[in-house]
């Protein structure tokens, strides 16, 4: 009897498995206007509001701020905020959680070493369940394509190509 051999194991086919650029942890929402009086920002009572608040509530939190209401706000109230958020959670933004996201998503994928996938056939795994997958999708996309061999996306035993270079470049 033949042995059994694993070929997609012992393929040169690298495979990124989007669900690693998903970083854990608990996402809060500021609502801006909760720090005005009325919808009108009264600068002493603003700054009063911020200095009382429980920014360590954010201890642990990657934190999204938001502006629901129709409201004009000065510039410094949004460096005041940010301040005080910069000595609170790990890691914040103006917008809503998908900004938030994609900003967790783009420091992962900045970190990564895309030389060492230099002329290499990498597969993009498909069938994710974090947030916000389709950014993950196209910024890692921009950067395997001007290193990689070719690219595919779904699971090594059955992919979609998306593209092969003539040349490795």
């Amino acid at each position: 009897m033949d042995k059994i051999i694993n070929r997609v194991k012992k393929s040169p086919l690298i495979t990124i498995d989007i669900k690693e650029y998903y970083q854990e942890g608990k996402r809060d929402k500021i609502n801006f206007s909760s720090f005005l009086e009325d919808d009108i920002l009264i600068e002493k009572k603003f700054r009063e509001n911020l200095k009382n608040y429980n920014w360590n509530q954010f201890k642990n939190s990657f934190v999204y701020v938001v502006l629901e209401e129709d409201i004009i706000v000065p510039s410094w109230a949004f460096i005041l905020i940010s301040h005080y958020l910069s000595n609170s959670c790990k890691n914040y933004v103006f917008g809503d959680r998908k900004n938030l996201e994609e900003k967790l998503y783009l420091e992962k994928i900045n970190n990564i070493d895309f030389q060492s996938f230099k002329g290499k056939k990498v597969i993009i795994k498909g069938c994710s369940e974090i947030p916000y997958f389709e950014y993950v999708y196209f910024e890692l996309t921009k950067k395997l394509s001007q290193v990689v061999f070719s690219l595919m996306y779904g699971e090594p035993c059955s992919t979609v190509p998306i593209f092969k270079n003539k040349i490795s470049k």
